[in-house]
């Protein structure tokens, strides 16, 4: 799919590196919307996530699922939620919330 394609070439020109593992992926770093997190999580849950919180939008070819650690810029991230977008059946993109883990 033309979209698909763009997206992934979008992300490997203008996304920032990350690593799970030993695999670098790009992706596309930004703070969640208030409102996705009061979708996501009770009021309770919410405020006993470490902040900041990040959303992470990545290519379907990369393993972003819940409890999975990743690097990204010299800190480590704890993968909270996933949601997978698609057209028809084809996923487009996935979209985590990760939490930063405290040392």
């Amino acid at each position: 799919m033309i979209v698909r394609e763009c997206l992934e070439q979008w992300l490997r020109r203008y996304g920032e590196p990350f690593w799970i593992g030993a695999q670098t992926a790009y992706g596309f770093f930004m703070q969640p919307p208030a409102g996705l997190l009061r979708w996501l999580f009770s009021s309770e849950a919410l405020a006993e996530l470490a902040r900041p919180l990040w959303a992470l939008l990545a290519t379907p070819d990369v393993a972003v699922f819940p409890q999975t650690t990743l690097s990204w810029r010299n800190a480590r991230y704890r993968v909270l939620y996933t949601l997978e977008f698609y057209v028809g059946t084809t996923m487009l993109y996935r979209l985590a919330i990760i939490e930063a883990i405290q040392v």
